[in-house]
């Protein structure tokens, strides 16, 4: 399926621009057809290095993560944020009258040499795979329609077009790098990102255009300095399931959410107890709707009401010392922040990923994981309930301080803790 979708879209030239970094993960069969003076035009570039890797810089903003593009000719900088579920990389571009209002200025289109519109034929327009996306042509151009969060159903529009790509911290350039050009949108959005970085499935995302084998990003605090690093490796990672250090949990595939990286959750446990919990909430079966995603895009961890009924009455049933918040109103279980406080134990049991091991693997959040903070002396569990969704998402919160692997050769997330 994957080499199939790769023959739809335009040969991507990826170009190292200093003595370190090289012409990174293009198929043998395609590097070939690399011309000659497309290479020799870059001078002091090696030749083929078979373990380059791109990596960028990524940091913590308000409740999401965030990325700094440069994009065109010459190079332009825009703010996107980091979305493992959205299917394309897009921006807003100017001049433009109907873009959600920024703390930055637009990508100026008509500024880049690079930039070029992608038209209604063309292939990347026609893959079959993105008609839900791409499926509103228009005149000549290839315009993209992409929804966010179902809650608020933000929407963004617009035209699909190449530029050329750069990661500064690694010295790689991607010329004609397929993203979305925005020019109108439905719902809010944050106002300090021109857009998002699209890390879902599918032959648009980033790691598929740049033909990763795999991709890491580490969830830092919330509240953290330093940043942390999305990383595209064109040979696998060492990987180190199933100790005390990481766990291995496997992909899981769901025809309605085709863009999604799904995982396998067995259950939750709250003190040591799995809750009873029915396992098609969690995907088993043929329960299209359910299933359990990872969302970098969310702060809290979203449980549907089936399963969100099940963790309050327990939590009700071991602990009634809780206290109203002003902060955020969908977060029901708060405390009064305090030393003496003992909090309940939180649990999530995974299918394992490495076939050498037990059946299920267990992630048990920490206080920092299991905590959130709405408003000064206050904390609050960070799980609340899916009031329009069968899905369960796995927010930001549970995950800080845990790097996550994305092994696309063999359909696998490693959790590596405390490796920020």
């Amino acid at each position: 399926m994957d080499i199939v979708f790769t023959l739809w879209f335009p040969l991507l030239t990826i170009i190292g621009v200093s003595h370190s970094a090289s012409i990174l993960s293009i198929p043998l069969h395609q590097r070939a057809m690399l011309k000659h003076e497309t290479v020799m035009e870059h001078a002091g570039v090696h030749h083929y290095e078979p373990n380059a890797e791109a990596r960028t810089d990524v940091f913590p903003a308000d409740d999401s993560y965030g990325m700094f593009l440069w994009v065109g000719t010459p190079v332009q900088i825009v703010l996107v944020m980091i979305d493992t579920g959205s299917p394309i990389t897009w921006f807003q571009c100017g001049p433009c009258s109907h873009c959600y209002p920024m703390q930055r200025p637009p990508f100026n289109s008509h500024a880049s040499t690079s930039f070029r519109e992608l038209g209604c034929y063309s292939d990347t327009c026609l893959i079959p795979m993105m008609r839900g996306i791409l499926g509103n042509c228009t005149g000549w151009s290839c315009r993209y329609n992409v929804e966010y969060d179902m809650k608020s159903q933000s929407r963004s529009f617009g035209i699909m077009v190449t530029d050329t790509l750069n990661f500064e911290d690694s010295n790689v350039q991607v010329k004609d790098f397929i993203l979305g050009c925005g020019n109108s949108y439905e719902g809010p959005f944050r106002t300090q990102f021109s857009g998002v970085l699209g890390l879902g499935r599918g032959p648009l995302s980033m790691q598929s255009q740049l033909h990763a084998k795999a991709f890491s990003f580490c969830i830092v605090s919330l509240g953290s300095e330093k940043p942390s690093s999305l990383e595209f490796y064109d040979t696998l990672p060492k990987q180190h399931g199933d100790t005390k250090e990481s766990i291995m949990i496997p992909f899981r595939e769901n025809s309605r959410y085709p863009f999604y990286y799904f995982v396998q959750l067995v259950g939750i446990g709250i003190n040591g107890f799995m809750l009873d919990i029915q396992s098609r909430v969690w995907g088993y079966g043929l329960n299209y709707d359910g299933g359990v995603v990872i969302d970098t895009g969310k702060l809290l961890t979203y449980l549907p009401n089936e399963a969100y009924s099940v963790f309050r009455s327990e939590i009700l049933r071991t602990d009634g010392n809780f206290t109203k918040n002003q902060g955020n109103e969908e977060l029901e279980f708060c405390y009064m922040e305090g030393p003496s406080n003992v909090y309940p134990t939180v649990e999530f049991y995974f299918e394992n990923g490495n076939i050498a091991g037990e059946n299920f693997v267990s992630f048990k959040l920490n206080n920092h994981q299991l905590l959130i903070t709405p408003e000064q002396g206050i904390v609050c569990l960070s799980f609340a309930e899916a009031k329009n969704s069968a899905l369960t998402v796995i927010g930001t919160n549970n995950l800080q301080g845990t790097l996550l692997t994305y092994n696309l050769v063999d359909e696998i997330i490693i959790f590596t803790y405390n490796n920020c």
